[in-house]
């Protein structure tokens, strides 16, 4: 692990490559999760620049394109073109240049390991750490391989396109082709119950003890949901990496 320890803090292909091989050598070592997540860290920022992202495209912007339109020209998704870029709207100029990127993605789910891996082209491209795992069925033991058979953005019951005014505040969720399987987000926290009003000495009786306000009663933590949970910050690089098709081995 030492020869490799230097390349964890840097950003090149070069580093993540030694790292890949120090994962193909000891797939098994206690520092595995480390470097595994510093391969992912490495891989998105070289999948989001022009100069490293393997098989991507730098495209000008010209009169009458959208991201659709250029998404469609390149195979490619609007909101992929969207996030690798950091636009802050759909809106885009003409003579502006975009990154198109190219992913070939599948997905690992290790159900011991508590897991989710995107691959790209076959190779480790990132670990999303699961915060739970609970699954039923033919998909909560045995391996399965099964496909993504949709990326889902709702609000309230209305399904909203990329683009809509309310894509960004959806609740989005990715469903796999084996039922009941579905990677999401946790659920949102309860609301804190309303504080007890303390009550007050009269005027009557200005000297009388004020009782201390009661114990707040912590509210009940909530069952994990069924399916893959993942944190918010990890469920939304997922959500744009994948997309319908995708290969999926749950094991």
């Amino acid at each position: 692990f030492e020869s490799v320890r230097q390349f964890l803090p840097q950003t090149s292909a070069e580093a993540r490559d030694n790292l890949e091989a120090y994962i193909d050598s000891y797939p098994d070592s206690p520092k595995s999760p480390e470097v595994r997540a510093a391969i992912g860290r490495m891989n998105i920022a070289l999948f989001r620049d022009p100069s490293t992202s393997a098989g991507s495209t730098v495209y000008t912007v010209v009169k009458g394109d959208s991201l659709v339109r250029i998404a469609s020209i390149h195979k490619s998704s609007a909101e992929l073109i969207h996030w690798a870029n950091a636009l802050p709207s759909i809106n885009i100029q003409i003579g502006q240049q975009l990154l198109v990127p190219v992913i070939d993605p599948a997905l690992v789910i290790d159900r011991e390991k508590s897991t989710v891996t995107l691959l790209n082209g076959g190779r480790l491209f990132k670990e999303f750490p699961a915060q739970s795992i609970k699954l039923s069925g033919p998909a909560a033991t045995g391996e399965i391989q099964t496909t993504v058979s949709d990326r889902i953005a709702r609000k309230g019951d209305t399904r909203v396109a990329f683009g809509h005014k309310d894509y960004d505040s959806a609740e989005r969720s990715i469903l796999l082709a084996t039922s009941g399987v579905v990677i999401r987000t946790p659920p949102p926290e309860p609301p804190a119950p309303a504080a007890t009003p303390v009550p007050q000495a009269t005027p009557a009786d200005p000297n009388a003890p004020v009782p201390a306000a009661p114990a707040a009663t912590p509210a009940p933590t909530p069952p994990a949901p069924a399916g893959i949970v993942l944190s918010p910050e990890d469920f939304a690089e997922l959500f744009v990496l994948v997309k319908s098709g995708t290969p999926a081995t749950i094991k």
